[in-house]
């Protein structure tokens, strides 16, 4: 694990206990080591010194962990951030996904389970990761940031607009029918009329040709290749 052992380690966690034991086991496997002991401290170690990995719990006074990683997303797609909690709801789950993380640890932490994500990590570690879905030369969708880039400006987007875009790149090059949509965009019973105007008001922020219908199936969106 040569890029690892000369790697920089970022570890958040509050717990005293916890972080000197893990403290003392990831100051072996990097070249350089950083501990903060909250969110918010953890945040303002990432932007001074920049580290390639992050391990982090989510529980945490004045900035709890998936909120300080969705402010790191939008600073670095690079960097490979690890989840340690001792919550396991659905919730906390599905907004680490949308972080691309590279692992979520369930407490209590295992020196296995840690290291096994660290092998993780050392695949990506250096290697670039492409976020941007572009649609044309102008237009592009930052999958990590959940931004609609056009002409250098955020076009805003609805909560399911987002979500409809989200599941068109997921799904590419296939298509996605009517009744994913449905249940993958709405919270309560959609129907084929509420998908077309959601469909119509994503093509006028986009363009009229990244969205093509499938005649009796749903939708598909063209993504500029490089």
């Amino acid at each position: 694990m040569e890029k690892l052992k000369n790697s920089t380690i970022l570890y958040i966690e509050d717990d005293d206990i916890t972080r000197e034991n893990i403290s003392s086991y990831l100051k072996r496997k990097c070249k350089t080591f950083y501990c903060a002991a909250n969110g918010k401290e953890g945040l303002e170690f990432f932007e001074k010194y920049n580290p390639d990995i992050i391990i982090t719990d989510i529980q945490m006074p004045k900035l709890n962990g998936i909120d300080m990683a969705k402010k790191i997303r939008k600073i670095s797609s690079k960097v490979q951030i690890i989840i340690t909690t001792a919550y396991t709801s659905n919730e906390y789950l599905l907004e680490a996904v949308n972080l691309h993380l590279v692992k979520y640890i369930v407490k209590p932490i295992s020196l296995n389970k840690l290291n096994d994500a660290l092998k993780q990590c050392e695949d990506f570690l250096e290697d670039e990761i492409i976020t941007k879905r572009h649609f044309d030369i102008d237009t592009f969708y930052d999958i990590y940031t959940k931004e609609l880039i056009k002409k250098d400006e955020i076009i805003p987007l609805s909560k399911n607009e987002r979500a409809l875009l989200d599941l068109l790149i997921k799904s590419y090059p296939a298509s996605c029918t009517y009744e994913i949509i449905e249940s993958t965009v709405y919270e309560y019973e959609g129907s084929k009329n509420a998908i077309k105007l959601l469909v119509k008001s994503l093509r006028n922020k986009i363009n009229k040709e990244t969205i093509s219908n499938v005649s009796g199936l749903g939708y598909k969106i063209n993504i500029l290749e490089a």
